[in-house]
């Protein structure tokens, strides 16, 4: 049985959420000791954005989409 591909459970280098999500190196490594799920392969950590999502909806209690929506407004 074949599982379709999700793109979001590629485990991605952390620096591309800091990227993405313009967070410093160190609001990453407090997410990581808080409990943010990564794979660590050599001295890189790398995280799936499914798991990087729920995470900071875990640490909101609300979802992504529902602050951007907050950002969003004047």
């Amino acid at each position: 049985m074949s599982v379709p591909f999700d793109h979001r459970d590629t485990p991605l280098p952390l620096a591309f959420f800091e990227r993405k999500y313009r967070l410093s190196r160190v609001t990453l490594w407090r997410y990581r000791r808080a409990g943010l799920p990564t794979i660590v392969v050599g001295a890189k950590a790398f995280v799936r954005e499914s798991d990087f999502v729920s995470f900071l909806e875990r640490m909101n209690g609300r979802t992504v989409l529902e602050n951007l929506k907050e950002e969003a407004t004047p």
